[in-house]
């Protein structure tokens, strides 16, 4: 009977009806450099240039697949938080230097297979910093990716969980960075 009925169990798994998806962006942004704005006044800039809002899709099986998507504004979520971030951190309202940042890509795959799924998340995004008491900029490419593995299938929330993750990094990666810090504050 145990059997019968975990078996059963993974069928309904596996067989439930699906629906598109939509995550929440929730992610913290935290900075290994404390202080290093120094009064420097900063606009940022955030744009989403990717071609479609939909992150990506989810297959449990060749012909059944969903999308994944939000309900949130990307581009306005990472504009808070990197702001907040920034203020923090010693900078504040100005414009000594600007700081653009485009979201290139953001891409999540997540694939159900009998006994182990598979999920990758890849993001690419473009940083302008521009240091407006000089008139000198910088432009760099900063990617990143992750992968998971599952029990048969993703769960929403670990869709949403590895999306967050990989935002999180790859901005914390950015924030980080000395060349671009140094280009806003020197």
């Amino acid at each position: 009977m145990k059997n019968f009925l975990v078996i059963t169990s993974l069928l309904t798994l596996i067989s439930c009806a699906h629906h598109d998806q939509k995550i929440k962006f929730s992610f913290d942004i935290e900075s290994q450099k404390q202080k290093v704005g120094h009064g420097v006044g900063i606009d940022l800039v955030m744009v989403d240039d990717r071609p479609d809002e939909v992150i990506g899709t989810k297959e449990y099986g060749p012909e059944e697949k969903i999308k994944i998507g939000s309900s949130e504004n990307l581009a306005e979520s990472l504009q808070k938080k990197i702001f907040a971030n920034l203020l923090k951190r010693g900078f504040k309202n100005g414009w000594d230097s600007s700081l653009e940042i485009h979201v290139l890509k953001l891409d999540y795959r997540a694939k159900s297979e009998f006994f182990i799924g598979t999920s990758e998340a890849r993001a690419a995004i473009k940083v302008v910093a521009t240091n407006n008491r000089t008139g000198s900029s910088l432009t760099k490419n900063f990617s990143s990716s992750l992968d998971g593995k599952h029990f048969i299938r993703p769960l929403d929330s670990t869709d949403e969980a590895l999306i967050n993750k990989l935002i999180q990094e790859l901005v914390e990666s950015i924030l980080d960075d000395e060349e671009v810090l140094n280009k806003l504050v020197k």
